[in-house]
């Protein structure tokens, strides 16, 4: 009995990467008394650990209360059904996105003239980004006052979106950069007609393939001119990029960058301190080929994700993933009811 308690209470973690050929297994048990939960992952999940959400103040974070309050209001979708989980909280708009088929995520809000906009991701029960019927969201007060909305497709809406793409060009990089170049190029192509992309490769040094940023999907950016060859640095480019999206121009846009890389770089304290100022809202995802060597970017990687074998297959499944992210976003003009809630 007293070991079987022990092993009650123990927490086990056996993680394979979720990149790997061989499903992940997790086994957890954190209460005693409870069994185990097993938990098997397919080896392309990882998509359910990508958020486009940046929280930068801690004041808009939803309290352990108000979320528990929230769940306890009685929301319901169109249809009737109670939505008591899976919903999101704009604190500082007073506003809740509830979604009764998976899990709703806010991913920007900004006042009008007529109302707000919100700008969302939903998934459905199995992490998939989707893009779900109208009948089935709802959106409310934190007092529970119920607001009506329209509701647009990321590709009839058109948020504002502008990618940096850094691609790692070092010696190392010699037997893997036409998996590189052409799954960059399928994300390119992937991403919402109005979203603004540019590309910079770089190893000991870095350069822009454009100079000015592009329609992603139809833009030019030159990856059949890359070489690989030289040490690596990518704490300039990346620099260079924060820099470049903290333009005016980019105020009010979703803003991310895309770092594929397989090289390790010696810490630099300045520099990353540096960085850590630069991002700002920028979000940011690191893809390693081969040894993952995640401190240096500790504090500015949003994700970081490592393929260890189908290295084609993988990187493809990760710009699938990012770009139906930003692709099945939806936008949401909410508004006081005509006549009360």
């Amino acid at each position: 009995m007293k070991k079987l308690a022990i092993a009650a209470a123990l927490s086990l973690f056996l993680l394979t990467s979720a990149l790997a050929q061989d499903a992940s297994i997790s086994i957890k048990s954190k209460v005693a008394g409870q069994r185990p939960k097993i938990i098997i992952r397919s080896p392309y999940d990882f998509e359910k650990d990508i958020s486009l959400k940046v929280r930068l103040d801690p004041r808009f974070i939803p309290s352990d209360v108000l979320i528990r309050a929230v769940s306890e209001m009685g929301m319901t979708d169109a249809k009737g059904i109670r939505i008591t989980s899976g919903f999101d909280i704009d604190v500082q708009n007073d506003l809740v996105l509830a979604f009764s088929g998976g899990v709703a995520e806010i991913i920007k809000s900004s006042a009008g003239t007529s109302g707000l906009t919100l700008i969302a991701n939903f998934r459905d029960g199995n992490g998939n980004f989707i893009s779900p019927p109208k009948g089935s969201l709802a959106v409310y007060t934190t007092s529970g006052r119920k607001l009506c909305f329209e509701y647009k497709d990321v590709h009839i809406a058109a948020p504002k979106m502008a990618f940096v793409l850094l691609l790692d060009r070092s010696g190392s990089m010699a037997e893997v950069i036409s998996d590189v170049q052409d799954s960059a190029q399928t994300f390119l192509k992937d991403l919402p007609p109005s979203a603004q992309c540019a590309l910079a490769s770089f190893n000991g040094g870095y350069a822009w393939h454009n100079k000015y940023y592009q329609s992603c999907n139809k833009g030019d950016f030159k990856l059949d001119d890359l070489k690989a060859e030289g040490g690596t640095d990518l704490y300039a480019p990346l620099l260079g990029a924060y820099e470049n999206l903290a333009q005016d121009y980019f105020r009010d846009y979703q803003k991310a960058v895309i770092l594929i890389t397989d090289g390790q770089i010696e810490p630099d304290e300045e520099m990353k301190q540096k960085l850590l100022t630069a991002k700002k809202d920028v979000l940011t995802f690191v893809y390693f080929l081969g040894e993952k060597y995640e401190h240096p970017l500790i504090g500015l990687a949003d994700a970081f994700l490592q393929s260890t074998t189908d290295l084609k297959a993988n990187l493809n499944q990760y710009f699938h993933s990012l770009s139906t992210a930003y692709g099945t976003q939806k936008v949401l003009e909410v508004r006081p009811c005509k006549g009360g809630s």
